[in-house]
């Protein structure tokens, strides 16, 4: 295992919870939706967030390859609120996350992958 590889795996995991906290308080704190709009407002904001929680707390490399591109729809959410001057902050936030949460991901899933494979190769 490269050094490096825990460093990654712990980096994702704290961008990740950082993103999911960032848009908790995107829709708690900066822009409360209306009552009859905050299922829809959790769905589709923090659902898709949950879909990786069990194989990133797992550390599967592989979860970690797909929910990296997952944070890239964060991307777009983050640079749309950034745009806006009273969401500016959050957004910006939640721009950084994802982006750290991102490159943190692949990194790990690419170092971990190499690491399985030679574990693999040695044992056959």
């Amino acid at each position: 295992m490269h050094s490096a590889t825990p460093l990654f795996r712990r980096l994702s995991l704290a961008a990740y919870f950082m993103l999911m906290l960032s848009m908790y308080l995107l829709l708690f704190v900066f822009n409360k939706p209306a009552p009859q709009n905050m299922l829809p407002a959790l769905l589709f904001h923090i659902g898709p967030l949950l879909f990786p929680l069990r194989g990133l707390l797992a550390g599967k490399a592989y979860t970690h390859a797909w929910a990296g591109y997952l944070a890239l729809y964060y991307f777009i959410i983050g640079v749309w609120y950034a745009g806006a001057e009273a969401d500016r902050l959050i957004g910006l936030l939640i721009t950084f996350s994802s982006l750290v949460f991102f490159f943190s991901a692949i990194m790990f899933a690419r170092l971990q992958g190499k690491a399985d494979k030679a574990a693999k190769n040695t044992t056959a």
